[in-house]
């Protein structure tokens, strides 16, 4: 089952995802997707079999980098992605899903100021891990 939830800290906030290979694989197919056609869309709709309390909406951007990234907003997160981006994104999670891979994560930054770090986990979590605050 993907999770995912944001984990404040006054050192080192980050927005985590965490799933096995096709929960991992699940994510990486709804980045592919919005790459083809981005439009403004809501994680928890779109990935019903996730866990989450989070509201999460992929949002596209064509302007200003300064709306790049993962940013927190009053009614939840905002994941602010082009086309490029999204697919890119999407590639690196698709790492993390080789067979030969027993665990690992990737950190996603696009280096816009103010933005939160998403990082990306295949089995370094408990499965219980995010889902007892539900």
């Amino acid at each position: 089952m993907l999770r995912y939830d944001y984990l404040p800290s006054d050192f080192n906030p980050m927005f985590l995802f965490l799933g096995e290979r096709q929960d991992l694989q699940t994510l990486a197919d709804l980045l592919r997707s919005f790459a083809g056609n981005p439009r403004p869309l809501d994680v928890r709709e779109q990935l019903t079999a996730a866990k989450s309390r989070t509201t999460l909406h992929l949002v596209p951007i064509e302007g200003d980098a300064g709306d790049f990234g993962m940013k927190q907003e009053r009614d939840g997160f905002r994941w602010g992605l082009n086309a490029w981006q999204a697919e890119k994104i999407a590639e690196r999670i698709e790492l993390l899903t080789s067979p030969e891979r027993k665990s690992g994560s990737d950190i996603i930054e696009l280096g816009v100021e103010g933005e939160i770090p998403v990082k990306v986990s295949l089995g370094e979590f408990t499965d219980d891990f995010l889902v007892q605050r539900f």
